[in-house]
This record gives C-alpha cells, structure tokens and sequence, in this order.
C-alpha cells in the first residue's frame, strides 16, 4: 500500500528526519514508534496512515507473539525493487533473522522480510508505505548477474 498523492507532504529537511526514524522504526521492530514518528510529522491525517499503522503491527511486531522463545539475531538493510505497482522503484528490504528452539536444545534460524517504500519529488516526501511486491536479495543477484 502507498499513498497516492503528487503533493509534498513535508520539506526537504523534515523527509530527511522522517525516513531516518521511519527506519529507525523498523530496524527496532517497533510499530508503537513508527506510530509515533507518523504522529510527529503531523501524517496522521492521511487516507490510509490508520491501514498503514495497521500493517506496521503486523510486519514489525505480530508475527513474533506465535513463536515461543524467539530470539531476534540481527535486522539488515538491503536495496530492493517493487515488481509491482510502483514497478522498478528502489525500496528500502528489511530481513529479519531469528531464530526458534527446536528439538534437543538446537535453535532453527529464519528469515523474514519486508520492505519500506519513499516516494520523492526534489526530494521531498510525496508518497510512502509498505511496498508487499518487492525482490528479495537472491533475485536481486540473479538479475545483476
């Protein structure tokens, strides 16, 4: 979901501030801040933030409640592409690697994604939400390749 607004939404300096809390956000796994930062920069009003706060519950922090015993090990960054409604616009990947105990003491390692979209306009925020039709690091190899 992103919004779909050809309007600058804030300055050049305010989406600086934004997308790096807005990532500070995510990299934490923390939609009660991302809340927050949407708060701060006074985005709130938009159509579609309440859906995509909604979603921010489900990709940063839900998931992790299922999983007894979950150990977060690292979040990273990695440079990605929309396949579909934003097609070819770099997003920003988020992987997460945890991991769950398994049988006899052993731990099973996981990995999931999800991804951040910024739509700019001389470099000011016009756009932005999650972007769910992205390229994962493997297929980005591939097509480098």
């Amino acid at each position: 979901m992103t919004f779909k607004t050809s309007k600058s939404l804030l300055s050049k300096q305010d989406t600086s501030k934004f997308m790096k809390q807005a990532d500070l956000a995510c990299k934490l796994l923390d939609p009660d801040f991302l809340t927050e930062v949407v708060h701060n920069f006074k985005l709130e009003d938009l159509e579609d933030t309440p859906e995509f706060l909604e979603d921010a519950e489900e990709k940063l922090f839900s998931w992790r409640e299922e999983k007894k015993g979950l150990q977060i090990l690292e979040v990273e960054n990695f440079d990605t592409r929309c396949v579909a409604c934003i097609y070819g616009t770099k997003v920003t990947g988020y992987r997460i690697h945890y991991s769950i105990p398994g049988p006899e003491g052993t731990r099973i390692h996981y990995c999931r994604e999800f991804a951040l979209h910024f739509q700019l306009k001389d470099g000011c925020l016009t756009d932005f939400g999650w972007c769910n039709a992205f390229l994962d690091s493997e297929e980005i190899t591939e097509i480098m390749d």
